[in-house]
């Protein structure tokens, strides 16, 4: 049975889907009466188990791992396999280190950390940082190479309360419930452990990482934002209304009406070339992508090719990115709240392969709404619309850790 089709980098190939059916085949043959098998996609590494259908649907978005040339976790016996697909079953069965994966995401955020300041000149490579960035590396790399508690060998402070973060959020794990349960680990370790005590600690930790948030301030009628111009403003200059809440005089902090969290989204687009994982993929739809007049990525449509006509110079550079945009409004709390709604505003790159443009990993949340904004959206899409313009006009200087070089990143919003 040729297995190429594992090679294949277009998982909507013929091949390759044919080659998903004779493995399913096989695993049914070869493991009778069974539900369940292991999954051989690049993100469960045969340690995860899942149903049949779940295992085809993840070798179509995910990919099978490609040293994983003899079936042996499946039903095949190492002596019956042919001796130039001999694969050692550690190969398959290799797990990722959590602190490797922590230096990784690092080296992501700082691609360029230990740069020569005497090559700043060099148009191709990366400014080095300043020393308030230097600061944050420094303290990330003492919290990775620090033990969780003495003589623990499998988790750094940093990689603990990563794997914790990941859960809360994988989990959707209110803040409450875990402070308490960081509080029940801490007591767990050894009394001279390095865990932090709640969230709002461990938060401060990650904080070096990035990809934080704005508060803006709003007008309490959705006139204005108290942004640019208006940010030194008191009141609002449509409405007359105060920009602060009433509160007793002897309170000293002000508590604004209302607040617009913003989210920037240079330094997220930065970040997908700036990571070894989707630095390459980002120009997938350039150098991937088959062009056969089947539709199966926004690049094969009309309106996509329709742009690259109309704007050559931003189609000439494969690194520029488009991107959709998506808004809708919810009611977090249910049937128990009518009167309260989020309104979350999402762009997402279209660059990526289809498996992943899509994905809610690479949706990013740009601007959140607490309130029915009504006929004000406008007001709030301001601080996304100028950053998209100076996206288009000027671009970002950003280091594309694929080719080891600085490029200008330049970005559209495409309505597709």
């Amino acid at each position: 049975m040729s297995r190429r089709w594992i090679q294949n980098p277009n998982r909507c190939a013929d091949e390759y889907l044919d080659g998903i059916e004779d493995f399913i085949e096989f695993a049914r043959t070869h493991n009778p009466g069974a539900t369940r098998i292991r999954c051989p996609c690049r993100r469960c590494n045969n340690t995860l188990w899942e149903t049949y259908e779940n295992v085809g649907f993840h070798l179509v978005r995910n990919g099978m791992i490609e040293t994983y040339n003899i079936w042996n976790l499946h039903g095949e016996q190492l002596d019956n396999a042919s001796s130039s697909n001999a694969t050692r079953v550690e190969n398959v069965e290799h797990t990722v280190d959590p602190n490797e994966q922590v230096m990784d995401i690092i080296n992501d955020v700082f691609p360029f950390a230990s740069a020569d300041i005497n090559q700043e000149g060099e148009d191709d490579l990366p400014t080095p940082i300043d020393s308030a960035e230097f600061e944050q590396y420094e303290q990330l790399l003492k919290n990775a190479n620090q033990e969780l508690y003495p003589s623990c060998k499998n988790f750094s402070v940093l990689t603990a309360i990563v794997e914790l973060m990941h859960g809360k959020i994988k989990y959707r794990m209110s803040n409450v419930c875990f402070d308490y349960f960081l509080g029940v680990f801490k007591r767990m370790l050894p009394t001279d452990n390095c865990l932090p005590n709640d969230h709002r600690h461990a938060q401060k930790v990650l904080n070096g990482l990035g990809l934080g948030y704005e508060k803006i301030h709003a007008c309490k009628n959705n006139c204005m934002l108290f942004y640019k111009e208006y940010e030194t403003l008191d009141t609002c200059p449509i409405c007359n209304e105060s920009r602060f809440k009433m509160t007793s005089q002897n309170r000293i902090t002000k508590i604004p009406q209302k607040v617009m969290r913003y989210l920037p989204s240079k330094p997220r687009l930065q970040r997908l070339y700036m990571s070894t994982h989707t630095a390459t993929d980002m120009r997938w739809h350039k150098e991937k992508r088959v062009d056969d007049d089947v539709m199966r990525h926004p690049a094969d449509g009309e309106a996509w090719k329709a742009f690259d006509r109309t704007f050559p110079e931003f189609a000439a550079e494969p690194r520029n990115v488009r991107l959709g945009l998506a808004i809708d409004g919810f009611n977090p709390y249910g049937v128990l709240n009518q009167h309260h709604s989020t309104w979350p505003i999402f762009v997402f790159p279209y660059n990526l392969p289809p498996w992943k443009c899509m994905k809610k990993e690479y949706m990013m949340m740009t601007v959140l709404i607490t309130e029915d904004p009504g006929r004000s959206i406008d007001v709030y899409l301001r601080p996304l619309v100028d950053e998209l313009k100076d996206l288009w006009t000027n671009g970002v200087r950003t280091y594309d850790k694929s080719t080891g070089k600085m490029f200008t990143l330049r970005a559209s919003l495409c309505g597709l």
